[in-house]
């Protein structure tokens, strides 16, 4: 109900601004006053009206999120053109005054008719850009392309349509479209200082979505900073860390750095305990007890084999590595301290010693002290206690 009362009220402001303007017209007749002005833009009011009226059936039928992209991407342009039109229409055949001179730079003189069919062609582009890149990512994703370069893909032949339609708009206004590549030497010279980063960022991130480098979805560790790739920018890559936090990364750091990818070909992981027992255990039944145990869970699987290896002799432990391999990788964390668990109730089981460091100290009292002082001096003396 709240969004059909919406819907009302968005249309409500062009309908009193119809009936105000009919209103005015009625009166200018009634007192013979020429009234053809303002008849000319009574086809804008309607327009207008017909706009808001398609907007407010959008939000009361649609999502709001699909309901903004689609009077953003589609229905304003549309209105903006035909409202250009109409406007174009009256300042030439109405008013007349489509060839005053706006703006003169150089040898290009502007006027207000160039200007209005300049814009028309931007926003002509536009539509059809946005129609370009929905056919293409469409076709593509149904073709079994992944979503994200479909997007890539689709983004560039967008900008690709926009940027013809802003030529040709400037073909229209009289610039000189050779002068541009006076231009484009500027820019390059900008990219190449003060935006070297920015457009190094950017043709990264185009690799990065093209070579399928990282992907949606995989654990990647750069710069000492790991977390789960959430999406492959044009700038930067987002990383969302086990603690729920979201980290940048530029582009360029991903492809000039070391990167540890996890899930890069498969998203397999091995677990490892590092354990240490006590020299006066019994180590076959330990090192058995271990390789068993590991084997036991059952996310552990079987190809590559669990193992168990001694990799260090301490003072007064020696430490074993058991191993074993889960098929995702995100069970890894889980299955280790289960696998830490069992290993503890199996040693507690089996009487197998799980040592901590000490030191033995021998504390030398004072009496001590004065009798081995004494029998050095008198040999025969017994020492005291």
């Amino acid at each position: 109900m709240i969004r059909w009362l919406r819907a009302l009220d968005f249309v409500l402001f062009p309908v009193l601004f119809l009936l105000l303007a009919q209103r005015a017209i009625h009166r200018f007749v009634e007192n013979g006053w020429p009234y053809g002005l303002l008849d000319a833009f009574l086809p804008i009011f309607w327009l207008l009206l017909g706009y808001r009226f398609v907007i407010g059936m959008v939000l009361a039928a649609l999502p709001e999120d699909k309901s903004q992209h689609f009077a953003t991407e589609v229905l304003r342009p549309v209105v903006w053109i035909l409202i250009l039109l109409i406007a174009r229409s009256i300042l030439f055949s109405t008013l007349g005054i489509g060839e005053i001179a706006l703006l003169t730079f150089a040898d290009v003189t502007i006027n207000l008719g160039d200007l209005l069919n300049a814009a028309i062609s931007i926003l002509l582009a536009l539509l059809a850009g946005w129609a370009v890149r929905s056919v293409v990512a469409r076709l593509m994703v149904r073709s079994g392309a992944e979503v994200d370069v479909a997007n890539t893909v689709s983004n560039v032949t967008r900008y690709a349509v926009v940027s013809l339609g802003a030529l040709i708009a400037l073909g229209i206004l009289g610039v000189d479209l050779g002068a541009l590549a006076w231009i484009g030497g500027g820019l390059s010279v900008g990219l190449g200082f003060g935006l070297q980063e920015l457009f190094g960022n950017f043709v990264s991130g185009i690799v990065l979505v093209f070579e399928r480098i990282v992907r949606p979805g995989d654990i990647i560790e750069v710069q000492g900073l790991r977390g789960a790739v959430t999406k492959v920018a044009m700038r930067a890559t987002v990383l969302k860390t086990a603690d729920s936090i979201e980290i940048f990364v530029p582009n360029k750091e991903l492809m000039t750095k070391p990167v540890l990818a996890m899930t890069y070909s498969d998203r397999m992981a091995r677990v490892t305990l590092n354990i240490g027992v006590a020299y006066d255990s019994d180590l076959d039944v330990a090192e058995r007890i271990l390789l068993e145990t590991v084997q036991r869970h059952p996310l552990i699987v079987s190809d590559p084999a669990p193992g168990v290896l001694v990799t260090t002799m301490d003072p007064y432990s020696i430490h074993y590595l058991a191993f074993g391999y889960v098929r995702e990788f995100s069970s890894s964390f889980r299955v280790k301290s289960e696998l830490y668990q069992m290993v503890r109730d199996a040693f507690a089981l089996h009487k197998i010693v799980i040592p901590f460091p000490r030191q033995d100290i021998v504390l030398i009292g004072e009496e001590m002290h004065t009798a081995k002082a004494t029998q050095i001096l008198d040999p025969g003396k017994p020492p005291t206690h």
